[in-house]
């Protein structure tokens, strides 16, 4: 079951034998699916490659870009994979007596329309690898929550257990929300497969800061191996503290220059995000027509962040909640 093979040309690793499948109908086949030959360890981007060459990928539909080679996409489709489990992903592992498993599922509010198309991208970049994933049940809230939420779940597969413990360094009883992983190969991937990783993370814990024309990742604990991987895609960032979780902040317009929430999903992050990115800024006075129109939402009751959407959707033009409040204190004919 175990042998010595070289994954790169001077380490030789021990690697071991896992299995797409432990039910009895295999992901790709029958009873435990085809065996793929994997490193206890990824010490380089190579050693993945070598992985996902042997994976047999499941019928898809047609939104991923096909534009590259089946391999290329496939090493695309699994930085965004391991992004995302490094995200909002839930992991649940499971310890066998001979072997070890785990099963993954996302659950992303119906507040927003685009999570659906997120879970079915994801869904997608799970069948590239040969991993079986679909949509379940939507999760009901209780009354005092505003939204319900899509939800998904994979397969329970070794694959997916050696993805936590050997591309991301974690202990089979450890969370990614509270031990950071250990995954320095990723620092010296090649940028689409750096980039397509904090896509994957970005879509599960980014966000828009409308105000400050920021965009902003809840990378905590894993902020540092975040900002390594930003610094190699030369995007200039700044550490901060938010609602006291470690997080990576960038300027809208360098982070949609990656662009850093990816742009097949067109998550609502990536349009509000293109959106202020392309606005108009408006330096000195503001005309009379902005005046007016700020001081009737003002009056409607607006809240500013309200205002700024409304103003931004409607005229496509960025403007700051320090500029509302003046509002509140001038002259209405000013």
């Amino acid at each position: 079951m175990y042998e010595k093979k070289q994954f790169t040309l001077l380490v030789w690793i021990v690697t071991q034998t896992i299995f797409l499948s432990r039910t009895g109908s295999g992901a790709v086949g029958r009873g435990l699916g085809p065996p793929i030959l994997v490193p206890d360890r990824v010490n380089s981007y190579r050693d993945v490659r070598t992985v996902v060459r042997q994976l047999r990928s499941l019928a898809t539909s047609n939104v991923l870009d096909h534009r590259s080679s089946k391999l290329d996409e496939r090493m695309l489709a699994f930085a965004y994979f391991l992004g995302v489990m490094v995200g909002d992903m839930g992991k649940y592992p499971k310890r066998r007596r001979e072997y070890e498993t785990m099963r993954v599922g996302l659950q992303l509010s119906k507040a927003h329309e685009s999570n659906l198309r997120l879970g079915n991208y994801v869904v997608a970049c799970a069948a590239l690898l040969g991993i079986r994933m679909k949509r379940v049940g939507d999760y009901i809230r209780p009354e005092n929550r505003p939204y319900n939420a899509y939800r998904w779940r994979s397969q329970s597969s070794e694959l997916l257990m050696w993805m936590f413990r050997a591309c991301l360094g974690m202990d089979f009883d450890k969370v990614t929300t509270e031990v950071p992983v250990s995954a320095d190969w990723l620092n010296f991937a090649p940028r689409a497969f750096q980039k397509s990783f904090v896509q994957g993370v970005a879509d599960s814990d980014g966000y828009v800061d409308v105000n400050k024309h920021e965009v902003g990742i809840v990378a905590d604990p894993n902020e540092f191996l975040i900002g390594r991987i930003l610094e190699r895609l030369k995007i200039p960032f700044r550490p901060a503290i938010g609602k006291g979780q470690a997080t990576v902040v960038m300027n809208v317009m360098h982070a949609h220059s990656l662009p850093i929430f990816n742009p097949v999903v067109r998550s609502y992050r990536f349009e509000l995000a293109e959106r202020l990115s392309n606005a108009t800024r408006l330096h000195g006075p503001w005309p009379g027509w902005l005046r007016g129109e700020v001081d009737r939402l003002l009056s409607s009751g607006a809240s500013p962040k309200e205002i700024i959407l409304t103003i931004l959707n409607r005229y496509g033009v960025a403007i700051r909640s320090q500029h509302i409040r003046r509002r509140c204190y001038a002259p209405r004919n000013n």
